[in-house]
């Protein structure tokens, strides 16, 4: 299961992919992730960390108590692609996710913020519909707040 938003932004690129790495100011501005802390890098990935790097993220999904989870960094690309992954406690044949970010430049000069979760596993089986719900509102929450971090309003 795929759940995506995107929203057009105009600003450079880099800005936006600053924001996405500085790690220890998520508590102050993003209400869904809350917040990450990477093996070895206790600010943000300043530099490019290595695949499969250890993650600690809190996630405030919509509607729901902070969750506490132990990801992976699954992919990084300075300043357009940042991803990552996880499994349940029980294994990713019940479910996993994968969190991406994609930061798209257009011809014309603006931006275009997208972000994907993807989701599977057969506990989807049965609870679908309210991860995605929940899912989907919890990515708006995330692309407000980043609006208004940057101190944008969104194209």
């Amino acid at each position: 299961m795929k759940v995506a938003t995107e929203i057009p932004l105009a600003i450079k690129p880099e800005k936006i992919w600053q924001c996405l790495i500085e790690f220890s100011a998520y508590p102050d501005w993003n209400r869904f992730v809350k917040s990450i802390q990477v093996a070895g890098m206790p600010s943000g990935l300043g530099t490019a960390p290595t695949p499969d790097t250890a993650m600690d993220i809190q996630l405030h999904f919509y509607g729901r108590q902070v969750e506490k989870i132990q990801a992976r960094l699954s992919g990084f690309i300075a300043p357009k692609y940042l991803s990552w992954t996880w499994k349940h406690r029980l294994g990713g044949w019940f479910m996993a996710m994968e969190h991406v970010f994609r930061i798209r430049e257009r011809e014309d000069g603006r931006v275009i913020f997208h972000q994907e979760l993807y989701y599977t596993g057969l506990g989807l089986k049965f609870r679908r519909r309210d991860v995605e719900h929940t899912a989907r509102l919890s990515l708006g929450k995330l692309n407000d707040d980043l609006t208004e971090r940057l101190g944008l309003q969104p194209d």
